[in-house]
């Protein structure tokens, strides 16, 4: 299990792929249709990007994190066809009011260079 012990700052600690095929753009139409996708992956869907590597990568998980805040940064929207790569980075981590934070950075570039930043903190439950 992964304890908060375990993460170093400036690690890097794995990597995920995907490809942004065209199921996964007919699967988010299906759910959002009046997202126009022109063959290019919706904004919202970076977030589902971002939390698939992490699930991926951060493992075994201890029960009882908090996912207690993420923002993105957005360089531009991956086409159709495109393979994904995810880096899963530990940012920092520190205690403050007795409660463990851990700050995780999240790249993702594609066959077309960066696309987007992901950067989520966490109170980590061990």
């Amino acid at each position: 299990m992964i304890t908060f012990d375990s993460f170093t700052p400036g690690e890097v600690m794995g990597g995920s792929e995907e490809v942004l095929d065209a199921a996964k753009l007919q699967a988010w139409s299906a759910l959002f249709p009046e997202d126009e996708l022109d063959g290019v992956m919706p904004h919202g869907m970076v977030a589902a990007i971002a939390m698939r590597a992490y699930a991926a990568v951060v493992q075994p998980r201890p029960p009882g994190n908090i996912h207690a805040a993420q923002c993105f940064d957005l360089f531009r929207l991956p086409r159709v066809g495109e393979r994904l790569v995810t880096t899963i980075t530990c940012l920092a981590k520190e205690i403050r009011k007795d409660r463990r934070r851990v700050t995780l950075v999240m790249d993702t570039a594609g066959d077309g260079g960066p696309a987007f930043r992901a950067r989520m903190t966490l109170l980590w439950a061990a």
